[in-house]
């Protein structure tokens, strides 16, 4: 089950011998390990919790914890973080477990992978969940951004969820600091709007940034220029802006290679890092740039790097400037 559709209802939802978690976002894990021991305990503190690492844990001691009975619970949760060592060390073991687990012991393997087509994973169909807890789509994420919004007396606007998943991306532990600060900041209207997340959040400026890059790469050099005047005006320093674009610039030069290698747009922004709201964008920038001019992004960027860094005579701001005249210029190819 996907993790936050899971974690959705786990309160609710009978409680089960066996859980594996398992996934590459750091965040939902924990999450998802506490609500299994917030369902099991009574006070999460309880000393019926415990937690073993799996690179040293040992098979006697996870069974000798999961069927002795707990003084001050009626039930005992056992965590193994990195289980995946112990998983590999103790397969055997673990599905004579699984068909036969503990009544009152409640056992949490926290893995990196969980292949489904292994006999362990076809035994915990019958005596436990796993609960993948994958980075989510952005498709996942708005609803789980305005329900936690609402949560805290919030309610978040469409497009400020779309900006805020844009500038931060799909980093769930991320997004729940900057939305808790977001709910903080704008506690007295009790909306977020998309001009609170372009003010308040720490990647504000990206937007910017972004803003300077799309004029450049549609062909507006003039206006490509005024809006980096602007951001020096507003004491942005030339090094940390050159950063900026060349972060987003590589993504667009590794999609740009991947659609020459016959990727569809939607699989080559995916794989680059390209956030699904910025397909389209990404799509008119390849239209304007060209392969041959995509091709040539990480060198255009290292020469403008190296020469903003004093490879150059030539003014910081005007490198920047130069880099943009070369981005808007019509393709040719």
């Amino acid at each position: 089950m996907r993790g936050l559709e899971w974690l959705r209802s786990a309160s609710a939802q009978e409680l089960k011998p066996v859980y594996v978690i398992y996934g590459d976002d750091v965040y939902l894990r924990r999450e998802a390990v506490r609500a299994v021991v917030r369902a099991a305990l009574p006070e999460p503190d309880e000393v019926g919790a415990s937690r073993f690492e799996g690179g040293a844990a040992k098979l006697a001691d996870i069974v000798d914890e999961l069927y002795t009975l707990p003084f001050f619970s009626k039930r005992r949760v056992v965590i193994i973080d990195d289980a995946d060592p112990f998983v590999t060390s103790y397969r055997k073991e673990l599905e004579s477990y699984f068909e036969s687990p503990s009544a009152t012991g409640h056992l949490v393997l926290v893995v990196k992978s969980w292949p489904g087509n292994t006999r362990l994973a076809k035994l915990l169909v019958k005596s436990g969940l796993a609960v993948d807890c994958s980075t989510p789509t952005e498709a996942d994420l708005i609803p789980w951004l305005t329900a936690r919004a609402a949560n805290l007396d919030s309610k978040l606007e469409a497009d400020a969820a779309k900006l805020l998943l844009e500038l931060v991306g799909l980093e769930l532990g991320v997004l729940a600091a900057e939305l808790d600060k977001l709910s903080i900041s704008t506690a007295g209207s009790g909306k977020i709007l998309r001009a609170d997340v372009a003010r308040l959040v720490e990647a504000g400026r990206i937007e910017t940034i972004w803003k300077v890059l799309d004029a450049a790469t549609e062909g507006k050099g003039a206006v490509a220029a005024k809006l980096l005047d602007d951001l020096i005006a507003s004491g942005e320093h030339p090094v940390p802006l050159l950063a900026g674009m060349t972060y987003s610039l590589l993504k667009v030069h590794h999609a740009g290679r991947l659609r020459s290698a016959r990727l569809s747009l939607a699989d080559a922004c995916r794989t680059a890092g390209i956030a699904p709201f910025a397909f389209d964008r990404t799509a008119k920038q390849h239209a304007h740039l060209g392969p041959a001019r995509v091709d040539q992004l990480p060198a255009l960027l290292l020469k403008a790097d190296l020469d903003i860094k004093g490879g150059s005579l030539l003014d910081s701001r005007v490198v920047l400037e130069t880099l943009l005249v070369q981005l808007s210029q019509p393709r040719r190819d």
